[in-house]
């Protein structure tokens, strides 16, 4: 499955791609299905940093992600393998400059595994509206004075 959005944000590239950079450093929002998420490579964040995050997948269901940044470009472009919890994907983030803020582009690409296949169209509506509120939701947060 293949997920495009985007949202304009009243901030500069610099400032979004900072927020979406540093994603491990900041709290997730009530009801956000990740429970944790981790850096596990040290240094800073660049093509080949890692993560790790716990979601919630069912009221009782949870599943580990890992992820590989493979995309690098400052103010530009931010992308990043995942596989876990039955599903293998792509996301990527594109910044583009719009007057003093910034067009965010979200485009995702999304391949449930194994006993997942059967439920890809129940995944796919469901996941459609979660990605549009987490977008909402970082441009909430950046719009409400968030400081990097």
């Amino acid at each position: 499955m293949y997920f495009e959005l985007s949202v304009r944000i009243e901030r500069p590239p610099a400032d979004v791609f900072a927020f979406l950079r540093d994603k491990d450093l900041f709290p997730q929002p009530a009801g956000s299905p990740v429970l944790t998420l981790d850096k596990t490579t040290p240094g800073p964040v660049g093509v080949g940093t890692r993560y790790s995050e716990v979601v919630q997948m069912l009221p009782l269901v949870r599943g580990k992600i890992r992820s590989r940044i493979t995309r690098f470009e400052p103010s530009r472009f931010l992308e990043e393998d995942f596989s876990g919890a039955g599903m293998n994907g792509h996301l990527a983030y594109e910044f583009v400059p719009d007057g003093e803020a910034t067009l965010l582009i979200q485009r995702e690409t999304l391949e449930p595994r194994g006993p997942l296949r059967p439920f890809a169209g129940v995944i796919e509506r469901s996941l459609a509206a979660k990605l549009r509120e987490r977008l909402d939701s970082i441009r909430h947060v950046l719009e409400s004075g968030w400081e990097g």
